[in-house]
């Protein structure tokens, strides 16, 4: 309870992005509390925003793509 209340006031960010690396910092940390959880970050808004925009760019090309060989 100690450490959520100093990792809470200095604002640090304890988050993983992924599994395998929460669970690597998992076997560290339950050393000192046995108690502990590993919960990884998940996708996070950004990323999903810009796998969309790449997508769309990708769906875009498709469609010139078709446009230019049904004029030819």
């Amino acid at each position: 309870m100690k450490f959520i209340l100093i990792a809470t006031a200095m604002n640090l960010q304890l988050v993983y992005p992924s599994q395998e690396v929460c669970n690597q910092a998992l076997t560290d940390v339950i050393k000192q509390d046995p108690q502990a959880i590993c919960i990884p970050a998940g996708e996070q808004p950004v990323d999903t925003m810009f796998d969309n925009f790449v997508n769309m760019i990708i769906k875009l090309d498709k469609l010139n793509q078709n446009k230019l060989t049904e004029t030819e």
